[in-house]
């Protein structure tokens, strides 16, 4: 395929960049909606509904010219095979229009945060893997959505497969297809098995109980609170006495009203997003039984990666 250039295109990056500045200022002249807001339909007579029903007509038809939007309505633009596809970066289509699009695609906010947020996820884990590693400790890692685990892979691949014991899981069988590849290819021992992360049988069966578990973009995309919540205490149950959680969070999002009415998610569904203050999410940590908590945001300001501390004592 003929490679191409923003250079080449002068008018069409002024068209698809107005675009783009225009959405930003409908988004800043109004608070961000609520997710209960999001949920309901808007009225023929407002603006944005024509706005977005043009946008919607604009992605279904010459944006499918763009190998990530076509991913995006083939599994669900919150799936773990777009998330791929969004690590890779590497922008690709029909034509080389179809090249174009899927740059400012790949290269729009919240994309940019959730490559922001791998690497800084990669960071946190490879300190915390290199300090069971100083101590002489065996390091049992649980990933319990991993998605395609390149993060996961990507930093086990620096440390010797006898220190740690790595477990990652996905409920979704493209996912762990994808991530058994990954470790093939960076030639990383790992478990990879498909589980369900909210299930108390299968989150029993991990053996021995790992010390540190992984929960990456998973609670962001689930707007059932009252799971979330739960949630911290089934890993506090599992996780070993003085292990680490490292999890993610998501306090807000520049394009939740585009998302929500223009993009699937891999349910099927309209992405609505329900964004959550660390404020509350640490609330519903601290009562699982979580402490010493430190949180880091990616430059964006979109999304943090938190480690938190099971108490030592039960």
């Amino acid at each position: 395929m003929k490679d191409c250039s923003l250079r080449e295109y002068p008018q069409m990056r002024y068209f698809l960049s107005s675009l783009l500045f225009l959405e930003v200022n409908m988004l800043l002249k109004k608070a961000s909606p609520t997710y209960e807001q999001l949920l309901r339909p808007l009225s023929i007579w407002n603006p944005k509904a024509w706005y977005y029903g043009l946008m919607n007509l604009s992605l279904k038809t010459i944006g499918k010219l763009s190998q990530g939007i076509q991913i995006g309505f083939r599994y669900g633009f919150d799936s773990g095979v777009m998330l791929e596809y969004v690590y890779k970066n590497k922008p690709s289509g029909i034509t080389p229009l179809g090249m174009l699009i899927d740059w400012f695609y790949l290269n729009s906010q919240g994309w940019r945060g959730i490559r922001e947020r791998s690497q800084l996820m990669k960071a946190i884990l490879r300190q915390v893997l290199q300090s069971y590693h100083q101590q002489n400790m065996t390091c049992h890692l649980l990933d319990v959505a991993c998605g395609g685990g390149r993060y996961d892979l990507e930093v086990l691949q620096e440390f010797s497969s006898a220190a740690i014991a790595a477990t990652l899981r996905d409920y979704k069988l493209e996912n762990v297809t994808k991530a058994q590849q990954l470790a093939s290819q960076f030639g990383v021992k790992a478990q990879i098995e498909q589980a369900d992360a909210f299930n108390d049988v299968d989150l029993d069966l991990v053996q021995p109980r790992p010390n540190v578990i992984i929960v990456s973009g998973l609670h962001e995309i689930l707007p059932n609170d009252k799971l979330i919540r739960h949630h911290f205490q089934q890993l506090y149950r599992i996780l070993d006495n003085a292990g680490t959680l490292i999890f993610t969070i998501q306090p807000q999002h520049p394009q939740l009203e585009m998302i929500a009415r223009t993009l699937p998610a891999h349910t099927g569904l309209p992405w609505v997003m329900r964004v959550r203050s660390w404020e509350l999410i640490r609330q519903w940590a601290e009562e699982a039984g979580f402490q010493d908590f430190h949180v880091q945001m990616e430059p964006n300001g979109i999304f943090g990666v938190v480690t938190a501390q099971k108490n030592k004592v039960i």
